[in-house]
C-alpha cells in the first residue's frame, strides 16, 4: 500500500507543505531494517516500558541508563 502524499504551496509564505509523510517507529524500523540496523535487547526493553510518554520522559529514561553515575563524597 502505497502512502498519499499531498502537496500544496503557502502563497502567503512561499513554503511548500507536504502531508502524510510522518516519520512513525514503524517507519523508523523499516528504514533500520534495510541499513542492516538493529536495536540492542537493552534499548529495545526500555522504548517497549516507556511507550506512551513523551518523548522528553523517553529521552530521560534512556539518558539515565547510559550515562555514568557520580559517586557521592
Amino acid at each position: 500500500m502505497a502512502m498519499k502524499k499531498h502537496i500544496s504551496h503557502n502563497a502567503e509564505t512561499g513554503q511548500f507543505l507536504v502531508t502524510g509523510s510522518k516519520l512513525t517507529s514503524e517507519r523508523g524500523e523499516k528504514i533500520s531494517a534495510v541499513e542492516g540496523l538493529k536495536l540492542s535487547p537493552r534499548i529495545e526493553a526500555i522504548l517497549r516500558d516507556t511507550k506512551g510518554r513523551s518523548g522528553d520522559e523517553r529521552r530521560a529514561a534512556i539518558k539515565a541508563q547510559f550515562c555514568r553515575k557520580t559517586a557521592a563524597l
